[in-house]
């Protein structure tokens, strides 16, 4: 059933209680995941007589106005205006992270094997990629959204998993498990033939960090460590120094002079205060300073 006239407040409730018990959800927008819940952050409001919804992460920035909302089995579909345009579109918040079709995602792993078969090879020479496979092994907990395998050079011998970037950042994340098992599944198998001496893990670029961050504490002695980072777009893969964890990501964030600021359009702050006096429904106030800019509140009195 649809959810015709919900006000704002109902709104915000049925998104609410939705996303209360959705926390590692995804948000699609025009057929592609705009924000993973599991890292991203959301705020919804109801007030002026509005549901918004405001949702943001390292990559993007968005406000939608939602008009109507309808929960369909694991999904949460809402009705939503972009600011400045009238025309409704889509927003779904969906429990089910992984929202292609089985075909496409069986197309997205198969496209990506041989990918990663030539940038091994091209990063790893003189080692020869002996096996790739994304078969299903669940008496092992192997699925099919990594692609393991091994290299082999002489007597020595290196354990692959890959991941796409087609993927959810969850199963990005999980593939460092994935890769342990593969990695003592491989010195099993291999133990009478050669030595395996450790594990290639690659996964898509700029989803690293938490596996970057787990596998900076795993044992050295036990085995050799190679993360990297593969971009599908350009085909390169980029080894990644997983001791290199102590430095942190700063910015120097702009002093606003306020007294600046109001000097330079006190001409202009003058004409609307005027405006607004003239006309006494019109209401106009300073909220704050941000960014290096004033910002003002005109509104039309109720």
């Amino acid at each position: 059933m649809g959810s015709v006239g919900m006000t704002p407040d109902s709104l915000s409730r049925t998104i609410s209680e939705f996303l209360d018990g959705s926390r590692t959800a995804v948000v699609v927008e025009d057929g592609a995941v705009a924000f993973d819940l599991a890292s991203a952050k959301y705020s919804i409001s109801g007030e002026y007589n509005k549901c918004l919804v405001h949702l943001w992460s390292n990559e993007r920035n968005i406000v939608r106005r939602v008009l109507d909302a309808e929960v369909k089995g694991t999904t949460l579909r809402l009705q939503v205006q972009r600011m400045g345009q009238n025309r409704p579109t889509r927003l779904d918040i969906c429990r089910d992270r992984d929202q292609r079709s089985p075909a496409a995602r069986k197309a997205a792993r198969a496209a990506y094997e041989p990918r990663l078969r030539r940038a091994l090879e091209r990063n790893f020479p003189g080692w020869t990629v002996v096996r790739l496979t994304t078969a299903m092994d669940l008496e092992r907990s192997f699925g099919p959204a990594y692609v393991r395998g091994w290299m082999r050079q002489g007597q020595r011998a290196l354990a692959v998993v890959g991941v796409n970037d087609e993927e959810t950042q969850a199963t990005v994340d999980g593939a460092l498990t994935c890769g342990i098992l593969w990695l003592e599944e491989c010195r099993l198998a291999q133990s009478e033939r050669r030595l395996v001496e450790g594990l290639v893990l690659a996964v898509p670029k700029g989803a690293a960090t938490l596996t970057r961050q787990r596998m900076a504490h795993l044992n050295p002695g036990a085995a050799s460590w190679h993360l990297n980072e593969f971009d599908q777009r350009e085909d390169t893969l980029v080894r990644l120094e997983i001791g290199d964890q102590g430095n942190l990501a700063t910015r120097l964030a702009r002093v606003v002079d306020e007294g600046l600021v109001l000097e330079r359009f006190a001409a202009s702050i003058a004409r609307i205060r005027a405006f607004c006096r003239r006309r006494e429904w019109w209401r106009f106030r300073r909220s704050r300073f941000r960014s290096g800019a004033a910002a003002w509140n005109l509104r039309r009195r109720e």
